[in-house]
């Protein structure tokens, strides 16, 4: 690459919409870009970085023996509903298993206002699944694939990553980040995280009490569940609150219940049902399913897909809507007055909630999201065993998103003058400037590039006609692992002059030596 013809300048000074370090460096060093949408685009050297990120972790995927599989664009399922529908065709036999593959997909994420390469919607992602006759071999091979991958991400100067890669019942794996994008509960006794939005709660004990009748009481005017709390002299809690929501994706109305302290998460509510974006409903909406504005209870209700949150489940009696202006339900119990069509946890969590692992009360914090991780689990699919009985399949997975890793290399590794890249995913391995105008110095930086590039290294030559300082800064920016000078008086010499982007001196060598020097332990 010649840095003259380059895709993408370098800047003096980074965009007022890059907030971050990490982000205005990757704009000034002209890796990044924005679209019209404000999407973040990989310019030249964000793409050969990228590159050489995903070969290194594509050798760890080989290196474990996995299979890679190549997926349609269109593929949009959850990784591992993919994984099953690919085995049902191909697995009915224990003397199959237990198989790994993997592949490179774009995986969704919940959409936000403006994306950074921390929080694409729709990343590049390492997806890895093992597929195994009982729960125990998937999990061993988990565990193995995730040592895998964290060693690769060590090598790529990626510490971090690779030890949240490798924490105890990681479900999503979460990094500190300086730019820190997703607020997050954060358990301070076991070291679980979550995404604050999608932060699972512990579900509630069965109820033992009482289960009165239902019965009819009139509420005027107590159509919030802060005045219907008031009025009746109850905690918030005994209520059941009633959402309404649009489904843009499923082109259906969508009655979330959940109990009357809490909120919905509209990210576990849209996962739960597989929607798009939801958006509250219209009074006319939630009208026409024969339910009331202020007063909707899920009592009698149909044709309307119901999801009841775990908390309004147990057995506990509530006082619920009864679909009639100023008027309510009391004692109302599920399972008994009312079923939901799919019952799951959509509640929002919030700091001071205990920790589903271990009860602790949890922190709200702050990181970014990079993947997750799935443990063994059974899926429908049945697999004859040794015995001749059929058994469940067993899966596992590892999902590892690739542009958040490129940010968090540049956040954990750079100076005051620019980025310093691990040797492993820098975009090029040796960044040339020559000093000069004379044809031999020009020369001189084309045939050095030749060498270099026939060692097997990756160059980017910069033989502009600007100062000798702009060449220098632009050089530390960028922030390739060599710098090699050559200029009419080192080549008079026979020399060349070497600088490690990580050091601060620089040493003149014989022009001979360079490729022996810059060839060694340190190129990717």
């Amino acid at each position: 690459m010649h840095l003259a013809t380059l895709f993408g300048r370098t800047l003096r000074q980074a965009p007022a919409e890059a907030t971050s370090t990490a982000e205005q460096l990757l704009w000034r060093a002209g890796i990044l870009r924005t679209l019209n949408d404000g999407a973040p685009a990989l310019l030249p050297l964000g793409s050969a970085a990228l590159r050489r990120l995903a070969t290194h972790l594509a050798a760890a995927m080989h290196a474990g023996g996995a299979q890679e599989v190549t997926l349609p664009t269109t593929a949009v399922e959850p990784w591992l509903e993919t994984v099953t529908a690919l085995a049902r065709r191909d697995i009915d036999s224990y003397r199959q298993l237990p198989q790994t593959i993997w592949s490179w997909r774009r995986r969704k994420r919940p959409t936000r206002s403006r994306s950074t390469l921390l929080d694409l919607p729709a990343p590049a992602t390492l997806s890895w699944a093992a597929l195994a006759l009982d729960g125990e071999q998937a999990q061993n091979l988990l565990t193995a694939t995730r040592a895998q991958l964290g060693a690769a991400l060590r090598g790529c100067g990626l510490d971090h990553v690779a030890e949240a890669l490798l924490a105890t019942g990681t479900t999503t794996l979460i990094v500190d980040s300086h730019a820190a994008p997703h607020a997050t509960l954060d358990c301070p006794a076991c070291g679980w995280r979550a995404p604050l939005e999608l932060a699972p709660l512990a579900p509630p004990p069965p109820y033992t009490g009482p289960t009165p009748a239902m019965s009819l009481v009139e509420t005027p005017g107590a159509n919030t569940i802060a005045a219907l709390a008031e009025y009746l002299g109850i905690p918030t809690a005994a209520t059941a609150k009633a959402l309404f929501f649009y489904d843009n994706r499923g082109q259906r109305l969508v009655f979330a219940v959940v109990r009357g302290d809490r909120e919905a998460s509209l990210a576990k509510l849209a996962a739960v049902i597989d929607g798009g974006d939801l958006v509250p409903a219209s009074a006319e909406q939630i009208q026409a399913c024969g339910a009331t504005p202020g007063y909707a209870s899920p009592v009698g209700l149909r044709e309307v897909l119901v999801v009841a949150d775990l908390s309004v489940s147990n057995g506990a009696p509530l006082v619920a809507g009864a679909n009639r202006p100023g008027y309510h339900l009391r004692d109302v119990v599920y399972g008994r007055d009312w079923q939901a069509t799919v019952v799951a946890d959509i509640a929002q969590a919030a700091a001071g909630d205990p920790c589903p692992r271990c009860g602790a009360a949890r922190n709200e914090g702050r990181g970014a999201v990079i993947g997750a991780i799935s443990e063994s689990q059974s899926t429908d699919l049945l697999v004859q065993a040794a015995d001749g009985q059929n058994r469940p399949l067993y899966l596992a997975g590892i999902e590892l998103d690739l542009e958040p890793l490129l940010h968090l290399a540049v956040e954990q590794h750079h100076d005051e003058r620019g980025i310093v890249w691990p040797a492993a995913i820098a975009p090029v391995d040796a960044h040339i400037v020559t000093l000069g105008r004379g044809e031999a110095v020009a020369a001189a930086g084309q045939a050095l590039a030749g060498e270099l590039r026939a060692a097997g290294l990756a160059v980017l030559l910069d033989d502009r006609d600007e100062r000798a300082g702009v060449k220098f800064n632009d050089a530390d920016l960028i922030g390739a692992p060599w710098r090699v000078v050559v200029s009419e008086k080192l080549l008079a010499a026979g020399q060349v002059e070497v600088r490690r982007r990580s050091e601060a001196q620089a040493t003149v060598i014989a022009q001979a030596e360079v490729v022996a020097r810059l060839g060694g332990e340190d190129s990717a």
